[in-house]
């Protein structure tokens, strides 16, 4: 059977209303069955239109680095009371607009997740061509990622965080049962795409909710597109402190190139410099090529949302909300935007623009958020996520 495959339950509803050891299981024969070379791929197509509407609402694209260290503490008015994120790379990678957040919106995506879990067992899913079965679970993982994100909301980081009403790790939790099987977010990165798909690429596929991973884009994996998607968000890593950072005598790249060491890298550091000078700018390439020791070291489990997981205003009063659940969370919004929100936006605005004089392309705009009338407003730095989309773009009109 030839069409497309479509995923819509929600669309409508969400616009109106430390990582544990890399698992290296390769003769495990639980995952076999997910080997995308078992079978000659057929030509059904998964439409994920409804998760890009979901996105494009509820991630902020803060646009790429230019490698300015983010230094010292914001200062917040009337208070002496810091609760944001003092990381030298707090002002880089999307985000995910948490705070506003309502319990809609947590729940929209879970359902969201729960059709994409269950798709495989609905369709021949092997006979999906591998650009597919890779968006897939790529969307998977996001997905699930964001829904877990909603549910511990607020936090402010993710290092040894359990999954919700879980005892267990986020990312070793059994959350999905696909095709039968039981299957934790590091079952999907490891055991399937590292292992199936071997293409250092695949990395920048697997936005963990933190700001130190590769980022989350504000539209889904496609199979036609996947492959640009994920060069697009290797450049913006590499090309990034988080991604690549130094000292004078070593060079220090992101933890997550050393847990994919064994996939992906088997000629360390040769095959990880290799890859970083393909997608490195002027500037990084020059400090990949320096002959000087490299540790992969760099991470920040800071969340990757506006606020640092906090919505304190200036002064001390804090109001609370109690959700349908019985937990409360701090319901002070600051009238406009959280003191942390606010600062990140002026350092990303002003960053824009110092990019903008220098002949780069995008547009800010402002927009209200939808369903929160008179009350809060989000500026979107609605910047194009890479130079591929506008060819992208004139190729679908023609």
């Amino acid at each position: 059977m030839s069409g497309v495959i479509r995923t819509i339950i929600v669309a409508a509803m969400m616009v109106s209303a430390p990582m544990a050891q890399a698992i290296q299981a390769d003769n495990d024969p639980r995952f076999e069955q997910f080997n995308p070379s078992t079978r000659e791929a057929g030509r059904q197509t998964v439409d994920y239109t409804a998760w890009s509407d979901m996105l494009r609402e509820i991630v902020l694209n803060v646009g790429f680095s230019d490698r300015r260290s983010a230094r010292g503490n914001p200062v917040f008015t009337g208070t002496r009371i810091f609760t944001g994120n003092n990381s030298r790379y707090r002002y880089e990678s999307n985000r995910v607009i948490l705070h506003l957040f309502e319990d809609f919106h947590t729940e929209n995506i879970g359902l969201y997740r729960a059709e994409l879990e269950a798709l495989p067992d609905q369709i021949d899913f092997n006979a999906l061509h591998p650009n597919e079965q890779l968006a897939y679970w790529l969307n998977l993982y996001t997905v699930t990622v964001v829904e877990q994100m909603g549910l511990l909301y607020p936090r402010h980081e993710f290092r040894r965080i359990n999954a919700y009403n879980s005892n267990e790790r986020l990312y070793d939790a059994p959350l999905l049962t696909v095709m039968g099987e039981p299957l934790s977010l590091n079952d999907i990165q490891y055991n399937i795409v590292y292992r199936y798909w071997d293409d250092p690429l695949v990395i920048y596929g697997f936005f963990n909710g933190t700001i130190g991973s590769p980022r989350i884009r504000r539209e889904a994996f496609e199979a036609n597109t996947v492959w640009t998607q994920l060069e697009s968000n290797a450049r913006e890593f590499v090309n990034s402190l988080r991604g690549v950072d130094s000292t004078p005598n070593r060079l220090d790249i992101s933890e997550h190139y050393q847990n994919a060491r064994p996939y992906l890298f088997p000629d360390w550091p040769i095959d990880i410099r290799a890859h970083l000078m393909r997608y490195a700018d002027e500037d990084v390439a020059e400090l990949v090529s320096r002959d000087m020791p490299l540790r992969a070291i760099v991470n920040e489990w800071g969340i990757a949302d506006m606020t640092n997981g906090s919505s304190r205003c200036g002064g001390a009063i804090s109001q609370t909300t109690t959700t349908a659940d019985g937990t409360q969370r701090d319901a002070s919004f600051c009238g406009n935007l959280p003191d942390n929100g606010r600062i990140l936006m002026d350092f990303v605005i002003e960053r824009r623009m110092r990019q903008i004089l220098n002949g780069e392309t995008g547009d800010v705009y402002i927009r209200d958020l939808p369903d929160r009338p008179n009350r809060n407003v989000v500026i979107d730095l609605d910047v194009l996520e890479d130079e591929d989309e506008d060819a992208d773009d004139a190729d679908n009109s023609n």
